[in-house]
C-alpha cells in the first residue's frame, strides 16, 4: 500500500481483515470477484499467499 491514511496500525488491519473477509465470501459462495482499491488488493494479496503456503 503506496499510503496509508489511518491513524492507528490496529485500524488499517482492521481494514485489511474486513475486505480479505469480502473476499474470501465471495470465493466461497462462487463468486469471481476482482479487488476495488488498495485496501483489497492488499487483502488479497495476503489471502493468495497464505493459501500457497498450505
Amino acid at each position: 500500500m503506496a499510503r496509508d491514511y489511518e491513524r492507528e496500525t490496529a485500524h488499517a488491519e482492521a481494514m485489511i481483515k474486513v475486505a480479505m473477509i469480502r473476499l474470501m465470501a465471495a470465493r466461497l459462495a462462487g463468486e469471481d470477484v476482482e479487488p476495488h482499491g488498495p485496501i483489497e488488493t492488499e487483502a488479497a494479496r495476503r489471502l493468495t499467499e497464505d493459501l500457497n503456503r498450505e
